[in-house]
């Protein structure tokens, strides 16, 4: 009864609320990627290599992986706000560290407290639109979120731009500040007891369907392939740090724009058919710009591809709470699910990158968006028998 009461009382939006949930959600997603633009300039500093930063981006993922865990937890204890508050100012924290950081084992430290970070902030942010935006404006909220996460990644390219040119840490002081007002800020009115959602027994076999498929995929992508664009661009075309930094604030700005095409599209033809069609995209994108000379119609076509990974978040984010969105570890284990993966994705493509090569192994990876093909392929009802 109380559950069905406060639905009640969140059903008309609260748009002040919800605008503060995301912009928590841009800061997150800041702190998150702040360093894959800025790796060559901070690899540098440090003295690392490119097999390091495969170590460093796969610890980040998991790190975001097991603290979608925990946040799915504490959800069933604390209220959206604490969770909210607490993410931002985890990632306050990380964000210091690593900007202070002077070894290898420090930046992995910064790394995976923002890891933390961001990992406490998912399933507290997805059940906070939800309940924000009340169900009948679930699908136009759930857009906007996904643009909050454009935003973070077009401000963690802009801020790798401008530390590539002057110091990478101050990046990181500008993110740890952000983290900061984002813990004062809060999720504005969400501050009503925890939603326990389900009363039934927590289901791993629920989580593993169609959302966390897609999901999956789109992390593969994010968390995998892309945070080595920039690497790729200094050592195979010959750019300096800035320019390729300047590639990925493109792909996140087309990022933005993505989102909303996606959207529409899988309003008009169905989730299912969009995705598909996207997968299709994205792999002919991405090995173009693996498998071409580098020049400016590669380069657009890097960017290109940056910015049409993310149109996959609010199709899988849709489904996801339409399938279990009031169950805090549910949304907890779907995105743990799909992040887990892409800290193996990058992991290996660090490993496999400094043994065979970049170059072969992006081209590799850019065939993943392909399984969407038969992870999204439409059912055929079953035959029904004759009496």
């Amino acid at each position: 009864m109380r559950v069905a009461e406060h639905v009640e009382q969140v059903e008309r939006p609260r748009w002040g609320s919800f605008a503060l949930v995301c912009g928590a959600y841009l800061v997150a997603t800041t702190g998150e990627q702040l360093l894959s633009p800025l790796y060559p300039t901070a690899s540098k500093d440090l003295g690392i290599g490119v097999g390091q930063a495969g170590i460093v981006f796969g610890l980040l993922t998991i790190s975001i992986a097991v603290f979608n865990l925990v946040g799915g937890l504490l959800l069933r204890r604390v209220s959206v706000s604490v969770l909210v508050r607490t993410a931002a100012l985890v990632g306050a924290v990380g964000s210091a560290t690593t900007a202070t950081t002077h070894s290898f084992g420090q930046l992995i430290i910064g790394q995976m407290v923002l890891g933390a970070s961001a990992g406490l902030f998912f399933p507290a942010g997805l059940q906070a639109v939800a309940l924000l935006a009340g169900p009948a404006r679930k699908g136009f909220a759930m857009g906007i979120y996904g643009v909050a996460f454009s935003g973070g990644l077009l401000l963690a390219a802009v801020l790798g731009a401008v530390g590539s040119t002057h110091d990478w840490r101050t990046a990181f002081w500008i993110a740890a500040a952000l983290g900061g007002a984002a813990a004062v800020g809060g999720a504005g009115s969400a501050r009503s007891k925890p939603v326990r959602g389900s009363h039934t027994k927590f289901s791993f076999r629920t989580v593993m369907a169609l959302p966390t498929a897609v999901g999956t995929v789109l992390a593969v992508c994010q968390y995998g392939a892309i945070p080595f664009l920039t690497t790729f661009a200094v050592n195979r075309w010959g750019l300096t740090a800035a320019s390729a930094a300047t590639v990925l604030i493109v792909g996140r700005v087309i990022s933005i724009v993505a989102k909303v095409i996606g959207g529409a599209s899988a309003d008009r033809v169905g989730a299912r058919t969009s995705a598909r069609r996207t997968g299709v995209a994205l792999t002919l994108t991405g090995l173009a710009w693996v498998l071409l000379p580098g020049g400016p119609a590669t380069y657009g076509l890097a960017a290109l591809f940056a910015g049409m990974v993310s149109s996959l978040g609010p199709i899988a984010n849709v489904l996801a709470v339409e399938q279990f969105g009031k169950d805090g570890m549910a949304l907890g284990a779907y995105r743990s699910v799909q992040i887990a993966l892409g800290a193996a994705a990058s992991a290996s493509i660090g490993l496999a990158g400094a043994a065979f090569g970049l170059r072969p192994t992006l081209a590799v990876a850019t065939l993943t968006p392909l399984a969407l093909l038969w992870i999204c392929r439409d059912k055929q009802p079953r035959p029904v028998a004759a009496p």
